[in-house]
């Protein structure tokens, strides 16, 4: 992709999308920023990445009008920013160490974050056998691959749990 003062059609169509980086967190229609909050330089990859047409590109440079560097400000997001791409799944994962703890708070915060599938979990951190969180991640048996990454969220009781070490059971 070739950097120009005007914005391409590939800016526009990775603009189309929030950036999934929880770091970033820009929403539609505005260039990523860094954690100082500057325009960044390029756009972040899981973000650039959520465009099959760009999926197998290394970095997408942020053009030169959208000022990266300078301080960063949202811009308007377009009309079909809420519109979530097609293919696209939210997988999130609510864990507590014992069946008394509740998981309410944290199904709440799933929902809120746009979450579409959340797997339940009441296991002991000290567990290490999770075949349950193994058959969460894997991906399913299909024919052709899915369209783009799928981020994931995860949220704790204890604090101790990690999207990669938590058992997790199907809800919804």
């Amino acid at each position: 992709m070739k950097q120009s003062g005007a914005v391409s059609d590939d800016v526009k169509r990775v603009e189309a999308h929030g950036c999934p980086m929880s770091t970033c967190g820009t929403p539609a229609g505005s260039p990523c920023r860094t954690g100082k909050g500057k325009v960044a330089i390029q756009y972040h990859t899981a973000r650039f990445r959520l465009v099959p047409q760009l999926a197998k590109v290394l970095n997408v440079p942020t053009p030169a009008v959208r000022k990266p560097g300078s301080a960063w400000t949202e811009l308007p997001r377009p009309a079909s920013a809420s519109i979530a791409p097609v293919g696209h799944i939210r997988l999130g994962c609510a864990r507590a160490s014992t069946a008394r703890q509740s998981l309410d708070a944290q199904l709440d915060s799933l929902a809120k974050a746009g979450v579409t599938r959340i797997f339940l979990e009441k296991i002991s951190t000290r567990a290490t056998q999770r075949p349950e969180l193994e058959a969460a991640v894997s991906p399913p048996e299909r024919s052709a691959p899915p369209a783009s990454p799928s981020p994931s969220s995860c949220t704790s009781t204890s604090g101790l749990a990690a999207a990669s070490n938590s058992p997790c059971s199907p809800r919804g």
